[in-house]
This record gives structure tokens, sequence and C-alpha cells, in this order.
């Protein structure tokens, strides 16, 4: 493995959880020197190489926004889980959705063009929906290894309730989404349990 600049580093989603990022930043900045490079060796970024060989990041965009905000220049390159260098990038970025490695979907719940994707962390957007997922993991849902489970969590509450009650009742909304997470409507999200 190998360190990276953040700035070399391209998103393949338009959104983030940012009370997430807030968390785990506040955590990574109270922690000792030894700890941080240990969550910088731990959060090593899986990519994939697309045209011009730009290194597009698969996972751990959260702790990339986080490491950014915090003043890191770099992070841990971690697996290249494709080499795309060759594709056009109309047809690097079918690739990439068609083997679920992007997130086109902003945080309204719309499609967004795969050429608008943000080039840096640091133009993503806040996604509440996702934050919402994130807090009712693993008791509204199992908690699964799959790719944006949270952000096709947040998007199925999104479609039953305001971002009004996220903003004025966070506790009720979680409470909601408990509830809604055991519908039958849900069945076919990662980690419904009924």
């Amino acid at each position: 493995m190998s360190r990276i600049a953040i700035d070399a580093l391209r998103p393949t989603q338009f959104t983030l959880g940012f009370d997430e990022v807030a968390k785990r930043k506040a955590k990574f900045l109270a922690a000792d020197a030894a700890t941080r490079e240990a969550a910088i060796l731990d959060k090593a970024v899986p990519h994939v190489v697309g045209p011009d060989a730009v290194p597009y990041i698969v996972d751990h965009h959260h702790f990339v926004r986080l490491a950014w905000e915090a003043g890191l220049v770099e992070v841990e390159l971690g697996e290249c889980l494709a080499d795309l260098r060759t594709l056009s990038q109309p047809d690097f970025w079918k690739v990439m959705e068609r083997d679920g490695r992007c997130w086109p979907i902003d945080a309204e719940g719309n499609r967004r063009p795969l050429a608008k994707m943000p080039t840096h962390v640091s133009q993503l957007t806040a996604n509440p929906w996702r934050d919402l997922a994130r807090k009712v993991r693993g008791e509204a849902f199992e908690d699964l290894d799959t790719p944006y489970q949270e952000f096709k969590w947040g998007n199925y509450f999104r479609s039953f309730m305001t971002r009004r009650l996220l903003e004025v009742d966070f506790d009720r909304a979680c409470k909601l989404a408990i509830r809604l997470a055991a519908l039958d409507e849900a069945q076919d999200l990662p980690g419904w349990r009924p």
C-alpha cells in the first residue's frame, strides 16, 4: 500500500452523511498520533483506475472527507478493484454503474448525470437520509457489507417522510424509520429482516 494525495482521488457519489463525517472527524482529531495512523491504514481507500489513470474512490468516502476537513493531504491507497483506464469517460461510468461501484443519486432521490459527478470530496453535499439510515442501522436493518446500503435505505425512508421531520424531530424520524424498515415494501433492500 502507499499514500496518495486526497486531491488526486475522485468520488463516485454525489452526497455524504455530514453527521457521520462530523462524528468521525471529532473522534479522529481527539485520538493520539498512533491511533490516527492506525485509522488511516484501516481505511485504505479501495479504488478503480479510470480514464487518464485517475483513481476513483469506491469506498470510504466519509473517511476521505473527514481527512480532508482535518487538514490531511494524503490517505492510504488500498486495493485496486479494476483498471479501466483504456475506456472513454462515458464507457467508464457505464461499467462503474453496471458493477454497482457508483451512486448517481442526489439527496432528494434524483438521478444525476454521471458526467456531473463531483471531482473532489469537498464537493460532496449533505444527505440527511443517509445519516438517518446510519443512525438506525442494526436496529432497523442488518448491517451488511453491501455497497451503498445506507443510501438505499435512506432513499426508502425519504419516500415516507419529509426532510422537515428530520430537521425538527430526528428522534421521532428514527422511531418511524425503524417501523418502516419492517414493512414488506422494504424486503428488497439489503439487510431487511421481517
